[in-house]
């Protein structure tokens, strides 16, 4: 979409960025004046995002003024929102991809000329959600049947579909040679069954090595062969469609590669520059908020229709500021933090809401733990959680290849809009709706369970919180298991030993969540907890599934660099590949000793609790009886 339409009203809002006539922008300053400087940031980029596209028939005047008058129109008005660019993911993503296609064949059966079916605006989509864990280092599963051939062929001769990502614009990243770039001797080469031993694989983003590359690769043969025809489909979609780039499977999670590669935090088309956003098929999109971008997760529909160039329609919202003070302790990690964040805005009640981060403590937080919070935006039920660029950001801008003369203008552009936080002048801050305070330095470690993320539960109280949930009743996280069962053991025979199942053993171990494996200092104490692990001679019961799929080559390179990824392989947390998996059920079987000792326990409850359920209702019954 033209940047400058002509039958936009407030053109006369255009100004050149230090009188560099290639570098253009809307002032939207210069509408509001101080009624501007008291909005959140989030409706600060909802309200440019209206000036920029006012055609006066699918955003009009009074759709811009609504914005701007937010104070007293939020909860009260819909407005239009035009994000920059679309997230797919494949599961999602292939509606989207067969209706173009159906209405490039509509188009041509009409005698129009299909070649003129785009979408309007840059879209994305990564095959991450395709992959299942068919082979670990605990435990090699007799190979599937590949879905896209013969079904009497064996996996050894079902080569992987030569998918080769389509160049897309680079953000910027100085050296960066692009995702095609990798070649033949890549993991999508379709030659690898002869280049294991040899050939290093490579990120096809970065260019680094991935070591550990056997199950990955075994894994991925069997995806590609049974995922074929979709990934035919994909590959023919993105040489015919314009705006369309496909990163294919084998590359990162599709959140990962929104951070890394796909994000250019401002925009700059035909000369002109505007604060990137986004809406995805997935709901925890609103990761890429962390970077100070806005974007949401929403449905196929509404994601088809930004591709044919129509607007987001959303009520408009009520924006919660957190304001984060303090430190976090040394022994806190972002998981930590974001659990006591989820936990407090959930009982605040900001589901429908934006939440916007504010305050000291946003400058103490890196953007990975800031995308850390950002993706469990969905479990607290906000639409997004906004952290605006500050000094930080373009720290990790910097720090992650950007080009020096990109990040010199985008520092510009956004502090000219007013969309570049200083928490230095506390003055600035904007009004919200609400203020959530939250102490970062009274937040201590916690892990999350036993059924549910948001439900914390501090490390020390562990045993005893969970033992309390075996006896109350079932709901979020009770179990309710009568108190002479709660110490049985089922003894169960596999590969030649005998092992003890019992109430909280473990059966499957992933790290895997796109919650936490994109995160540098989450991930790297995994590993070193791993080390530990290993010097002290622990090791992990044979049974149990394990696996560890990064976000992306590089985290995997900097786990191998770190030296902590042979820690993590000889407990059995081996690469297995990169998407979506355990978190979505993609997980191979247990072993079968496993599922029917599981189930024989499960049997045997049944029918203690259906005797104790027939022994209440007779109890109830004879009292009953004696009134009458």
């Amino acid at each position: 979409m033209d940047p400058a339409r002509p039958e936009c009203p407030f053109q006369y809002l255009i100004e050149t960025l230090n009188d560099n006539p290639e570098k253009k922008f809307y002032n939207i300053p210069k509408l509001g004046g101080t009624k501007y400087d008291t909005l959140p940031y989030s409706i600060r980029v909802l309200l440019e995002t209206a000036v920029r596209n006012c055609d006066g028939f699918l955003v009009k005047k009074e759709d811009v003024m609504n914005i701007l008058d937010w104070k007293t129109k939020q909860n009260n008005v819909e407005v239009p929102f035009y994000p920059a660019r679309v997230l797919l993911q494949d599961f999602t993503g292939i509606p989207a991809m067969v209706d173009f296609a159906a209405m490039r064949e509509a188009v041509k059966n009409l005698g129009g000329d299909p070649m003129k079916v785009h979408p309007a605006c840059p879209t994305d989509l990564t095959v991450d959600h395709s992959l299942q864990i068919d082979f670990s280092k605990c435990a090699i599963q007799n190979a599937p049947n590949p879905g896209g051939g013969d079904l009497q062929r064996p996996l050894a001769k079902v080569s992987p579909l030569k998918v080769q990502p389509r160049k897309v614009p680079c953000r910027g990243q100085t050296g960066c040679k692009g995702p095609c770039d990798a070649g033949e001797s890549s993991r999508n080469s379709g030659k690898f069954s002869a280049q294991i031993e040899n050939t290093p694989i490579l990120c096809p983003f970065h260019l680094q090595p991935v070591p550990e590359p056997e199950t990955v690769l075994k894994n991925q043969e069997v995806e590609f062969g049974r995922n074929r025809e979709r990934l035919q489909f994909f590959k023919w979609g993105s040489k015919v469609f314009r705006n369309v780039a496909v990163i294919p499977p084998g590359t990162g999670m599709a959140h990962q590669m929104n951070l890394e590669y796909l994000s250019r935090v401002v925009f700059e088309v035909k000369d002109f520059l505007y604060p990137d956003s986004v809406v995805g098929t997935d709901s925890h999109t609103t990761m890429v908020n962390g970077l100070g971008i806005l974007g949401w997760g929403v449905g196929g529909i509404e994601t088809e229709a930004v591709m044919l160039g129509m607007p987001v329609a959303l009520t408009l919202p009520e924006v919660v500021g957190c304001e984060l003070t303090g430190l976090a302790s040394p022994l806190a990690t972002s998981i930590d933090v974001v659990l006591s964040i989820t936990k407090q805005l959930r009982q605040a009640g900001v589901a429908g809401k934006f939440v916007e981060f504010s305050g000291t403590g946003v400058s103490q937080l890196s953007v990975a733990d800031r995308t850390t919070i950002a993706n469990m935006c969905p479990e607290y039920g906000a639409i997004l959680s906004f952290f605006p660029v500050d000094n930080v950001t373009l720290k990790h801008l910097k720090h992650t290849g950007f080009d020096k003369a990109k990040l010199e203008f985008m520092e510009a552009y956004l502090k000219a809009v007013k969309l570049f936080r200083n928490d230095q002048i506390s003055s600035e801050e904007p009004e919200y709706t609400q203020i959530i305070q939250i102490d970062l330095s009274s937040i201590t470690p916690y892990v999350s369970g036993p059924k549910r993320p948001q439900d914390r539960v501090a490390i020390t109280n562990m045993k005893s919180d969970f033992q309390a949930c075996l006896n109350e009743k079932i709901g979020f996280k009770g179990f309710q298991i009568a108190v002479e069962k709660q110490n049985d053991i089922v003894p169960v025979e596999y590969e030649g030993n005998e092992y003890r199942l019992s109430h909280g053993s473990v059966v499957i171990a992933a790290v895997i969540s796109c919650t936490n494996n994109c995160n540098p200092s989450v991930m790297l104490a995994a590993g070193l907890l791993a080390r530990k692990a290993v010097e002290a001679g622990l090791m992990v019961k044979p049974y149990i599934r394990t696996s560890l799929s990064p976000g992306s080559g590089m985290v995997t390179h900097y786990l191998s660099s770190s030296g902590v990824l042979p820690y993590l392989s000889k407990l059995g947390f081996e690469v297995v590949g990169y998407g979506c998996s355990t978190c979505v059920g993609n997980t191979a079987p247990l072993p079968e000793a496993i599922r029917n000792a599981i189930k024989q326990a499960l049997i045997l409850m049944a029918k203690i609790s259906t005797c104790m359920m027939f022994g209440l209702l007779e109890k109830n019954f004879s009292k009953l009886r004696r009134s009458m």
